[in-house]
């Protein structure tokens, strides 16, 4: 196994239908021991197997799509009339949260998902602009010209 730092290492499972794990590697240590920063965030030290490949840099990005699911908890702290949403997303570069408020006028009625689907609405918002802003950050720490990001 030839890998280098900035390879992906994808491990197939050994279960049927499980997808692949992978990971970017990070280190290479004498023998075949690597350290790998898995898609999720975690890292750890692997002696690769048979059920692994390294795909170069460029292998990996001409690979085509791949699929990805990113889960984001929504945490809910309402009264009659309050709502507070709070969303978190984990990524392999910290937790990113937005958070998200409603009220409810005293002359509406009380419908308490109204509430709900404006504080959560605003929580992701508010999500988005902070991974947006990070993306921003990102990309200027490997750049020395100005950084102009279309919508």
């Amino acid at each position: 196994m030839d890998a280098r730092v900035g390879d992906r290492l994808i491990v197939h499972s050994r279960r049927v239908g499980q997808p692949p794990r992978e990971g970017e590697i990070i280190e290479v240590s004498s023998g075949r021991r690597c350290r790998v920063r898995w898609s999720d965030g975690h890292e750890s030290i692997v002696f690769p197997g048979t059920d692994a490949v390294v795909a170069g840099r460029s292998e990996a990005r001409h690979a085509g799509p791949r699929a990805r699911t990113v889960t984001i908890k929504l945490r809910l702290e309402e009264d009659s009339d309050h709502c507070e949403a709070t969303a978190t997303m984990p990524t392999s570069v910290g937790n990113f949260a937005g958070s998200g408020h409603a009220r409810r006028n005293p002359v509406d009625p009380m419908v308490p998902l109204i509430g709900e689907e404006l504080a959560i609405a605003r929580s992701l918002a508010d999500l988005a602009a902070k991974l947006e802003d990070g993306a921003n950050r990102a990309i200027a720490s490997h750049e020395s010209r100005p950084l102009h990001l279309i919508p």
